[in-house]
């Protein structure tokens, strides 16, 4: 039954879900990786090839299939449209913070359970990238469930979950690689070491239980299949392409010094807006950490070390890791009541990241001209604050309200600069044959192959576009205006302005609209869209 005094967080449980689903389904394609996926996906229908991956109907390599195959499952079941495209990845969110929950369940309790849910679901960086199609979430949600069902296995002594942990394992593989093989396998094996203290003979029957003879059959027949199959069919070109984002992100760069606090300070912007308690528990907990939280410091710690020995860095890269700290951060929220000194850098942690959450919702509210309404909003963690005397949810609620007003308001007024949906429209009504490819001068937009439904000729440049109009009966072209002028017999369908950089750097895409809002196209491009016929 539920107590009165947890009402207030089945509360905030209701508005974490409405901020996953809320919007998601409003918006054009975002960033070029999302398009990736969007027009990979739409390219299957239209061909019924659902294992060879096209984009703009060339070959991708870049990524396996797992996340291509459950949007393609979701737009079978709900047709081709942004709400399909992105609901398995908000559907895997959303059970990221779940198995975040039942992990810390199992560790622990239900009360630090309920907090690393809140830890987790509104981490900065996990929840951008719960919003648009992309493997990251999908990742995140096959990594924590093999995690997820290692460990109850274990617990528990029962193979069955172990073996699903296999077979989960494979499913992880197939949605981004065979290195993760070895990142859950060693998280795996440091935990079972720490859990025979340190003891090799002890170590290595732990292992044998898990009877790997079973289980990596089965992970490497799920997880490997596309790659063999990729392999028959294309050979040297598919594992050119492929290696560049494994092997050649993992040791073709030079190693930095600076490389290793490179995933430090991810965390410290990325797990927004507990990463000041984070690192609080972990220092406070360090006597802990192979004691009460070997599972959780196994996790963090191993993939700590690979991803910065790791030449390649991405901040998404850490997502993995993120269901580790919330625990962490689930469990001093839940028993965590220091006293002395301790007891002020506890407080710092929580109201740093709230005053620093607060100032970027009052600025993003008053710069973009947003309704007086959402003032609210800013000031209300302060008003639950003293109405409830409860400050560990203070980061949490104020990054709620961020994303509020970024679900109901900001991102509604930032699609008016990108119309990609719009010209698709237009193409589509003009120049119904998909056979005419659309020329895009100078320059490329992602999201326009997946919104024409053709084939994108990419920076092709002002002659380049006057030889294709003498040579070819028809034309269909975005310009800019000194090739419009000489192009003969074309029709200009619709002009505006075009983001000519990547959305992917959000907040410098947000300081261009702020401008643009202002009067100010200089971050934007003029183009036309052209039709025309000899």
């Amino acid at each position: 039954m539920i107590q009165k005094e947890d009402l207030k967080y089945y509360l905030f449980i209701f508005l974490t879900l409405f901020v996953y689903f809320w919007n998601f389904w409003f918006n054009a394609i975002w960033i070029p990786n999302e398009s990736f996926y969007a027009e990979a996906v739409r390219e299957m229908f239209e061909s019924g090839n659902f294992l060879d991956i096209y984009y703009n109907y060339e070959p991708r390599f870049n990524k396996p299939p797992l996340t291509y195959w459950s949007i393609a499952l979701s737009v079978f079941i709900f047709g081709m449209n942004e709400f399909a495209i992105r609901l398995p990845i908000v559907l895997m969110a959303f059970g990221s913070s779940f198995l975040t929950y039942k992990i810390a369940n199992l560790l622990f309790d239900k009360k630090t359970a309920i907090f690393s849910f809140f830890a987790m679901a509104l981490s900065f960086q996990f929840i951008i990238n719960s919003r648009y199609a992309s493997p990251e979430v999908p990742l995140l949600f096959f990594f924590t469930l093999t995690l997820y069902l290692f460990l109850k296995g274990y617990k528990e002594n029962k193979f069955l979950y172990i073996f699903l942990s296999y077979v989960s394992l494979g499913l992880t593989v197939l949605t981004k690689g065979y290195p993760y093989i070895l990142v859950i396998g060693g998280i795996v094996g440091l935990y079972l070491l720490a859990e025979s203290n340190f003891n090799v003979k002890t170590w290595l029957n732990k292992i044998w239980q898990l009877k790997p003879y079973i289980g990596l059959p089965i992970t490497l027949i799920i997880g490997l299949s596309w790659f063999v199959y990729m392999h028959l069919k294309f050979g040297s070109m598919f594992w050119q392409v492929y290696n560049e984002e494994t092997i050649k992100r993992a040791f073709g760069e030079e190693f930095k010094f600076s490389d290793i606090f490179f995933y430090l300070i991810v965390i410290l912007w990325g797990f927004l807006p507990y990463s000041l308690v984070f690192y609080f528990s972990l220092i406070d907990s360090y006597k802990k950490w192979l004691k009460e939280f070997s599972f959780i410091f196994s996790w963090f710690i191993v993939m700590l070390v690979i991803f910065t020995i790791a030449k390649g860095k991405i901040p998404t890269y850490f997502i993995q890791a993120f269901p580790a700290l919330s625990i962490f951060v689930g469990y001093y929220l839940a028993n965590y009541n220091p006293d002395g000194f301790k007891k002020y850098l506890w407080y710092f942690s929580f109201f740093v990241a709230t005053i620093i959450i607060t100032v970027l919702n009052f600025g993003i509210v008053y710069l973009f001209k947003l309704d007086y309404f959402y003032y609210i909003f800013c000031v209300f963690p302060f008003l639950y604050l003293i109405r409830y005397k409860d400050y560990k949810l203070l980061p949490f609620i104020a990054m709620l309200m961020t994303f509020l007003i970024f679900a109901i308001s900001l991102l509604v007024k930032v699609e008016h600069y990108r119309p990609y949906k719009e010209i698709g429209k237009i193409v589509n009504e003009k120049v119904p044959d998909r056979s005419i490819p659309l020329i895009i001068e100078n320059r490329f937009f992602h999201n326009l192959p997946f919104y024409t439904k053709r084939k994108v000729l990419r920076d092709y440049s002002s002659n380049q576009i006057l030889e294709y109009q003498n040579n070819h009966k028809y034309i269909l072209a975005l310009v800019e205006e000194d090739t419009l002028k000489k192009l003969n017999n074309v029709e200009v369908v619709w002009n505006g302005y075009l983001y000519p950089n990547s959305e992917s750097r959000f907040a410098v895409f947000l300081r261009n609209v702020y401008k643009a809002e202002n009067g100010d196209y200089f971050g934007f491009v003029k183009m036309y869209l052209v039709v025309g016929e000899k």
